[in-house]
């Protein structure tokens, strides 16, 4: 007998993603990411659905657990028995007023999500609001489910919260000695708090003058604790012509409530604007004619 397949449409959030991914002709949900600092803000918030359909639905709530896949911008969603094993986890500590919310057409209904600030421990937490839209006994047998995702990012208040980072790594993004026209990053977060590193890189010629500049997490990306996060960055030329030679590169990064500052450089050799490869080839090939004219014309003088 052939198991059923379950697609699951998750209409999941990049970290830090402002918008919501949620159709218009479908169930939406804000805001879609919630950022709480117990130190300042309520231990609760309110999420708000709206059915944009012509049908009756009803919303299940659950959570579950995340962390994040490393050095990329996706989350892994944790099973129940990883999620006991990371320290991180913050379903333990979240309750919703109602786990279930009925919605008529073109309807819009709020909920209150608490978060227990006197038990939940050190560091930071994160977990995603599933809402999974209830089917009859006849649409189950479709094997498809929706399933509406709003992440929580949850700084816990208890005085042993860690800002801690270090720059893993900065290198052009290029192949060979192109020139290039953006940087990889390797931030990583050896603190037990999320947090959004931003900074500038500015980038020097071989004399020493600044030829381009580029900004750091424009999209203001979070970077989980304990995990290594990569950053692409385009660069802005001040100048559409790069001479060949050895260039600096240097990146200024700050981060945290405390607003640390960390910084690194690179330096790497660039052909510029210069193509090597093809004046390499036009050189071999033109040198390979004047050689055979050469030859061909000694050979005719000795006739």
């Amino acid at each position: 007998m052939l198991k059923k397949l379950v697609f699951i449409v998750l209409l999941l959030l990049l970290l830090s993603t402002p918008s919501s991914f949620a159709q218009k002709k479908g169930v939406s949900v804000t805001p879609s990411i919630i950022h709480l600092d117990l130190a300042v803000d309520p231990a609760e918030y309110t999420l708000t659905y709206e059915n944009n359909t012509n049908a009756d639905i009803t919303l299940l709530l659950s959570l579950s657990d995340f962390n994040e896949l490393e050095e990329s911008y996706k989350i892994n969603f944790l099973e129940r028995k990883d999620a006991k094993n990371y320290k991180y986890s913050l379903s333990s500590w979240v309750t919703f007023e109602n786990n279930r919310l009925q919605l008529s057409p073109n309807e819009k209904k709020s909920i209150r999500v608490f978060i227990d600030k006197e038990k939940i421990t050190k560091g930071g937490h994160y977990a995603s609001i599933l809402a999974e839209v209830e089917q009859s006994e006849d649409e189950k047998k479709v094997n498809v489910r929706g399933v509406l995702s709003s992440l929580l990012f949850v700084r816990a208040s208890t005085g042993k919260e860690i800002e801690e980072g270090k720059i893993r790594s900065f290198r052009p993004q290029r192949d060979g000695i192109e020139h290039p026209d953006g940087f990889i990053l390797r931030f990583e977060n050896s603190g037990n708090v999320h947090v959004v590193p931003y900074g500038y890189i500015e980038l020097f010629d071989p004399f020493g003058k600044l030829v381009a500049k580029a900004v750091l997490n424009e999209n203001s990306l979070d970077a989980l604790p304990e995990s290594i996060r990569r950053y692409d960055i385009r660069v802005i030329p001040y100048q559409k012509f790069f001479i060949p030679g050895f260039y600096n590169a240097k990146v200024y990064i700050h981060f945290g409530k405390t607003n640390k500052e960390i910084y690194s450089y690179v330096s790497f050799f660039s052909q510029g604007s210069f193509d090597f490869a093809k004046i390499a080839l036009l050189i071999t090939v033109s040198t390979a004619f004047v050689i055979y004219l050469f030859k061909r014309r000694k050979k005719a003088n000795r006739e």
